[in-house]
């Protein structure tokens, strides 16, 4: 068992979405909140947010692709508030579309937020998770990891790479002796954060509200989980891939209308808004904008 009170957990793309419902749950069950995002404006909201309530928090405009922002980030906490106990890998973009008419622009930048992010942020913390006496990773993947997802290809395969990742850094973990160090593998179903507006949801499965995955993520590392799977129908996949035959599995996944749920969405995102300048951390002023240069 995990206890929470008085750690200090840095979550990434928590200026929205899952990942300021993360902020807001881990706070609130007496953790010191580091907020990271690119948006730095989002960034001051979740801080002012979760301070204005009496939570303890503070933030950053960190670009998770780029490891000189990370590491600058890194050091900033370190030197201003000390060690890191709990990192949340929640930063993701998705990108819907035929994959020959998605620029190969917007493919590299799914590779590089969704996979190369978590590697960047783990990479620089994980030494310093290695000297804590108890301390966790906490990878956001999908559902997608687990089956096939047409019309969102890269996405899907991002988070194939985020799930091995996780199982994989769990067991050489476990080998050199450092079972100290938790890793949970988050593989929700489409969750109404306005991410996925527009999806398709299959059949008989509900979208997930963040509130209610935020709350199962906080469960899952007070109980040392490997692995989430929501909703329940999630948790089914590993054993279909293992027992059914491929085309039994196309066939189902037809008639519940999982594989073309991607088919009418399309990404509006539009670019980060990012601070021009480191500024000092305060609820009620701007966040530090750790950039490259």
């Amino acid at each position: 068992m995990t206890h929470l009170r008085d750690k200090r957990v840095l979550i990434t793309g928590s200026g929205h979405g899952l990942g300021r419902e993360l902020a807001k749950t881990f706070a609130k069950a007496g953790c010191e909140i580091i907020v990271t995002d690119r948006d730095a404006d989002r960034v001051h909201d979740t801080v002012g947010m979760l301070t204005k309530s009496n939570l303890r928090a503070f933030g950053y405009a960190m670009d998770v692709t780029n490891p000189a922002s990370v590491q600058d980030v890194h050091d900033l906490v370190l030197s201003e508030h000390g060690p890191i106990d709990i990192l949340i890998n929640n930063a993701g973009i998705v990108c819907g579309g035929t994959f020959e008419n998605l620029p190969l622009e917007r493919h590299k930048a799914i590779y590089d937020v969704n996979c190369l992010g978590p590697v960047n942020v783990t990479h620089t913390l994980l030494p310093e998770l290695l000297t804590r006496p108890e301390s966790h990773i906490v990878n956001i993947a999908s559902a997608s990891a687990l089956l096939p997802l047409p019309f969102a290809a890269t996405y899907a395969s991002s988070k194939w790479a985020v799930l091995g990742f996780s199982e994989s850094l769990r067991e050489e973990l476990r080998l050199t002796g450092h079972e100290h160090v938790r890793v949970t593998s988050v593989c929700p179903g489409y969750i109404s954060t306005g991410m996925f507006s527009g999806v398709k949801t299959p059949f008989l499965m509900p979208m997930l509200t963040p509130q209610i995955l935020a709350d199962e993520i906080l469960r899952a590392v007070q109980s040392n989980r490997e692995v989430v799977r929501t909703p329940w129908q999630v948790k089914f996949l590993p054993l279909l891939n293992g027992i059914m035959p491929r085309r039994l599995l196309r066939w189902l996944g037809d008639k519940l209308g999982v594989l073309d749920s991607m088919s009418a969405f399309h990404s509006s995102a539009g670019p980060p808004r990012l601070a021009k300048e480191p500024l000092p951390v305060s609820a009620t002023e701007s966040v530090p904008a750790v950039l490259s240069k």
